[in-house]
């Protein structure tokens, strides 16, 4: 039997963790398998917890989905590297490693719902993520600004992240004249959407990207290429491998697990 397990980043608060249930319920319940979280941090069960669990039911045969929106060190370091510790702990275990949502339209569409539910269908927005030290994955919120402007009525679409990478929310803020949408670039609830929305002072905010339906498609669409297709990561800009400026510490770093306080 082979039973999905989301890993989310992990937070303290509740209702974020609720939706990542939410997705992988419904996930399941499309796919008839059973579908499990867990978190790199800030709630249990960790990956290594997870996967102990699962074999300990005789489960011998998973499937690791990243709950996470661009594909960053978390993606590329901390999760794969509990991919690969986990077949080295379990012999006979069969655990295959999928790809993260990313820049993908299913994205794109529901934050152009929350835009049009918060009465923002004709404001310049602001796209606000978490940020990362990985320039790929920055390039990919980017990339995802550029996708929601294409063919919509927004005047502009900026970008700006709420930690380790700048531009910041006040720096965008003072570019951009007059009213605009901040539309958040989160799974869920949390510190730093929270943190987000209390940068944008009086604009208007929409809500985080919760259960969608579309989401629930391409967690379904993620699942199955896992099982049948060649999965690679795009590393034609990976943090670890090209020598980003400043970042060039890191090409060839080794792979390690996330420190989870389970663990």
């Amino acid at each position: 039997m082979t039973v999905l397990l989301g890993v989310a980043h992990g937070s303290r608060d509740e209702a974020a963790q609720q939706v990542v249930r939410d997705l992988l319920s419904a996930a399941g319940h499309r796919l008839g398998i059973r579908a499990l979280a867990a978190y790199l941090d800030n709630a249990p069960p960790s990956i290594a917890g997870a996967v102990a669990d699962l074999v300990a039911q005789g489960i011998d045969d998973i499937v690791v989905l990243p709950l996470l929106l661009n594909a960053a060190g978390h993606s590329k370091t901390d999760v794969a590297a509990s991919v690969q510790k986990a077949r080295r702990d379990h012999p006979g275990l069969t655990i295959r490693y999928g790809r993260p949502f990313g820049a993908h339209p299913a994205v794109v569409g529901v934050l152009e719902e929350r835009l049009v539910a918060a009465g923002a269908a004709e404001l310049p927005v602001l796209l606000v993520a978490g940020g990362s030290l990985d320039p790929d994955a920055n390039a990919t919120v980017a990339a995802t600004a550029r996708l929601l402007w294409e063919g919509r009525g927004y005047p502009t679409v900026d970008y700006a992240f709420v930690s380790t990478t700048g531009p910041s929310v006040p720096e965008a803020l003072a570019r951009i004249r007059g009213p605009l949408a901040v539309s958040l670039l989160f799974l869920g609830p949390g510190q730093l959407p929270a943190r987000a929305a209390a940068q944008a002072g009086e604009h208007v905010v929409t809500a985080p990207l919760g259960p969608a339906t579309q989401l629930v498609d391409l967690l379904v669409e993620r699942y199955r290429e896992t099982l049948t297709g060649d999965i690679r990561m795009n590393c034609d800009a990976c943090l670890y491998r090209i020598a980003f400026p400043g970042r060039e510490h890191l090409v060839g770093a080794p792979q390690v697990p996330h420190t989870h306080p389970d663990d």
